[in-house]
């Protein structure tokens, strides 16, 4: 059975004005924006509606590409690579507050060693000191997801032209993780992502 995922707009376009119940809250979204398919939604600002809510996700999806667009062409590769790495280690230090997450450390080499007494997992290897890690599930709900989706949801959507410097945030995310993990310094490379065409985000590890 193949994997079936929704996206922020599909959910968006299949839920309603509060107080509606699911099946009439659909009908009636989708109902309003086929009356005149080739017409922009009227919207305002304040409302709260699924069609209010889509255009302002498209809206975001512009703006994150032409600011992203800009950075590149202001900022040096290592001051972009800087930046958003630097935004990455705080949306893992919130994401712990936010989830009361414990980050006491703990030895590497012990933690190792019970890694290689598990069954092989695809998202975690590990050779020596080097970790060769993947995202295969989302970190708001724990559930696999499918390949060729961003789990950030700031870009789920993969906006068309998306510029490759916004994937150093997850690099920065990588780094604050593990290294919390471990109570050490650890190197992140960047092997492959999503928004770079590749089916998983994907990072080496090296822990010193």
């Amino acid at each position: 059975m193949k994997n079936k995922t929704m996206n922020r707009k599909q959910f968006l376009k299949s839920v309603g004005k509060a107080g509606l119940c699911a099946c009439a809250a659909a009908a009636s979204v989708k109902t309003a924006l086929a009356a005149e398919p080739f017409a922009p939604v009227q919207t305002k600002p304040g409302d709260t509606t699924p069609e209010r809510a889509v255009k302002r996700m498209e809206f975001a999806d512009l703006w994150v590409k032409r600011f992203f667009d800009v950075i590149d062409r202001t900022l040096d590769p290592e001051t972009r690579k800087k930046l958003m790495m630097a935004n990455g280690q705080n949306c893992y230090q919130d994401w712990i507050k936010e989830t009361k997450q414990k980050t006491e450390p703990i030895d590497f080499d012990q933690w190792a060693v019970r890694v290689a007494q598990r069954p092989p997992r695809e998202d975690l290897k590990v050779e020596g000191r080097v970790i060769y890690f993947q995202y295969n599930s989302s970190a708001e709900t724990g559930a696999a997801s499918p390949e060729g989706v961003c789990l950030c949801s700031m870009v789920e959507s993969k906006p068309a032209g998306m510029s490759p410097t916004y994937c150093h945030c997850s690099v920065g995310y990588v780094k604050e993780m593990f290294e919390l993990r471990f109570g050490r310094k650890v190197d992140v490379e960047l092997l492959d992502s999503v928004l770079r065409g590749g089916k998983r985000c994907k990072f080496k590890i090296t822990v010193s």
